[in-house]
């Protein structure tokens, strides 16, 4: 067992490309292709400028409507909160 750090860690990057893939799959094939690397991933969907603001209980994430058009954040959202449903028949 001299290697067991070693294959947690491996084991842990697995599972992390694994859902990397499923969500670019899932959630967002008409936005970034499903080609397209992590870090493109990264900067057309993750990484944008954004306000998030708290008025009376509720929280708003405000976002230019360029980019809001652009990214297609409506299809997004619906597309984060409804994941696929298995048939484990």
């Amino acid at each position: 067992m001299r290697f067991a750090p070693n294959a947690a860690f491996y084991y842990t990057m697995l599972v992390a490309f694994f859902l990397f893939e499923c969500f670019k799959e899932d959630v967002c094939p008409e936005v970034v292709p499903l080609e397209a690397y992590a870090t493109t991933l990264r900067q057309q969907v993750i990484d944008i400028a954004a306000k998030i603001v708290r008025p009376a209980n509720q929280v708003i994430l405000k976002v230019t409507l360029v980019h809001m058009a652009q990214w297609q954040f409506a299809r997004l959202r619906a597309r984060s909160n409804t994941p696929p449903h298995f048939d484990w028949a």
